[in-house]
């Protein structure tokens, strides 16, 4: 990103709000050079306004970063959830683990099955490409011949899969169960691949498993 919209992202972090001559005043730029940046951040969903009215003079724009523009800056999600399955696994070795991750299966079933309902097979491997997407993994739809593709270029949870493998093995369950087709995974992250690929053949039998 240029240098000077990336420090305008930083400054409205720390502030939480500002100006367009607080930024200004800032980065020791113009007003104007401030605004040309500022909508192209808007343009991109990084950053929104809104207007308050002072008591004199006219209506001012108090810029904020948008649900993307924060997910710019570093998150401890993915430390966070490994450090909660260490402890669980002090308290109950893999049993509360498994138990855990069977609920995440499930609750993400249900959770996906409400945008594929009623989908043919290509919507739903589309829509579960954008969903994947949507949740960090860089995932792309894409079909050849005789097979629909999805692959995921980002893992968000590497760090937990590395220390708990069966969390793949989650992950392929989810995805069967949400076509309700077999599913074969060709590449993986695990395994020194730079992605994680899944085959999907156009013509099968419904396979709950």
């Amino acid at each position: 990103m240029q240098e000077t919209r990336s420090q305008i992202l930083k400054l409205i972090k720390l502030q939480y709000s500002m100006t367009v001559n607080e930024l200004a005043e800032a980065l020791s730029i113009s007003s104007m050079g401030v605004r040309q940046h500022l909508a192209i951040l808007e343009k991109d969903g990084l950053v929104e306004f809104h207007r308050e009215k002072p008591k004199r003079g006219r209506p001012i724009h108090i810029y904020q970063l948008t649900e993307k523009g924060n997910n710019l800056f570093p998150l401890s999600y993915e430390s966070f959830a490994l450090n909660l399955l260490q402890e669980m696994g002090r308290l109950d070795g893999c049993g509360l683990i498994n138990k855990v991750l069977r609920g995440r299966v499930k609750s993400h079933t249900e959770s996906y099955a409400r945008r594929l309902e009623g989908k043919s097979l290509a919507e739903k491997v589309k829509i579960l490409a954008e969903i994947r997407d949507e949740e960090g993994y860089m995932a792309e739809f894409s079909e050849d011949d005789g097979d629909y593709l999805l692959v995921e270029h980002n893992c968000p949870i590497v760090s937990i899969a590395e220390e708990y493998p069966h969390v793949c093995e989650t992950e392929l369950a989810l995805f069967r169960r949400s076509l309700g087709q077999k599913i074969h995974r060709e590449e993986h992250l695990m395994n020194g691949s730079h992605k994680c690929s899944y085959r999907i053949p156009k013509e099968q039998k419904e396979d709950k498993d």
